[in-house]
């Protein structure tokens, strides 16, 4: 029986969804809603039916779940339309807004007895799954120090700037992926967290930080360090693990890829129109980078026939860790975990921090 998912979000993130669903087995995009673009998106993918809201998806079509790739914002009502509806969620990181709402939707989505999934898709890349392995068979030793780097430029779409939609900026946009990561790999969370945020480059375009440093503090003295950035043109994508007897790295900007150089002209792209340059392009990123493995997953749990890796809780506990990250930053010292706060959004406990 196949799986009749209904796409919310048309962007970057619904593209990757979209190409990585052509490799999924048992699963199938039905409708897609977004207000301005999923008339042209539905006929892009060749999805027969496109409505600008969601509500309206998720009453007319006979589905089977909900995948949310739209904006933070959205994450929350979406998420308790389709379980109120009864429907599966997929829904990308962050879980929502605050902590309270986090709540609210894990609870919603357990009420119905749906599937809630939390996207974290750097659990299903191949190379971080890889080290995972290696790192937990003992091949560097006893692990004591855990890094992941989530950096580039500047976000792929105009709202992201928005704090009142994004939540936060670079530290809530890509520190999910590190902190997750991190955690994963190690198979705990953090008893504390340390952070510190800042504005570097992109100061006139967002109220908020577009640099963020956070170090985890695990049991037993084990350390995590997630970098998250927008204010590094060229970008880093990469997870390692230290241990008392090696160490193990897996760079997704560079493996697998193909290497090219290309001389300077007109008709090179990239850097390499300036200068010549070795470039790394990369043959497969939506399998390198996980998409069509979490979907995959997603699949295979709503149909039961495998146990769900990534949680709502789990998406609740980044969260919370996120939190109190931006917690940490605003008082310059160690935040001990659990954290609650009943801040609207993350970035509130630390904004005011702005110019001083």
């Amino acid at each position: 029986m196949t799986l009749r998912i209904g796409l919310v979000g048309a962007q970057f993130i619904g593209n990757l969804y979209l190409h990585s669903m052509r490799k999924v087995q048992g699963g199938e995009v039905v409708a897609v809603a977004s207000p301005n673009s999923a008339e042209e998106f539905a006929g892009r993918w060749g999805i027969e039916r496109h409505y600008k809201d969601y509500r309206s998806m998720i009453e007319d079509c006979e589905l089977d779940a909900v995948a949310i790739a739209a904006p933070n914002d959205l994450h929350y009502d979406v998420c308790l339309a389709a379980a109120d509806a009864g429907k599966h969620v997929l829904c990308e990181k962050p879980l929502a807004l605050s902590l309270e709402e986090a709540d609210t939707i894990i609870a919603a989505c357990k009420r119905a007895g749906v599937v809630l999934m939390y996207g974290e898709n750097l659990l299903f890349a191949p190379m971080y799954v890889r080290l995972r392995e290696l790192a937990r068979r003992g091949k560097v030793g006893d692990p004591f120090l855990v890094k992941q780097a989530q950096c580039h430029g500047g976000p792929y779409s105009t709202w992201f700037w928005d704090v009142e939609r994004a939540g936060g900026g670079a530290l809530m946009d890509l520190g999910c992926h590190s902190i997750h990561a991190i955690c994963w790999t190690l198979g705990m969370w953090p008893e504390a967290v340390s952070a510190t945020l800042g504005q570097f480059a992109h100061g006139a375009k967002t109220d908020a930080e577009d640099h963020a440093e956070v170090t985890l503090h695990f049991p037993g003295g084990l350390i995590g360090m997630a970098e998250a950035s927008w204010a590094m043109p060229g970008g880093l994508d990469y997870l390692e693990v230290y241990g008392t007897q090696g160490r193990l790295t897996a760079n997704l900007e560079r493996g697998p890829a193909i290497a090219m150089y290309a001389a300077a002209g007109e008709e090179a792209t990239g850097p390499a129109h300036r200068e010549p340059a070795w470039q790394y392009p990369m043959y497969e990123e939506a399998w390198q980078f996980g998409f069509e493995q979490e979907l995959q997953h997603f699949v295979d749990v709503c149909a039961g026939r495998e146990e769900l890796q990534s949680t709502g809780e789990d998406g609740r506990r980044v969260l919370e860790i996120i939190f109190a990250a931006y917690e940490s930053a605003r008082l310059g010292r160690r935040v001990e975990l659990p954290f609650w706060s009943t801040a609207e959004k993350a970035i509130d406990l630390w904004r005011e921090t702005i110019g001083e």
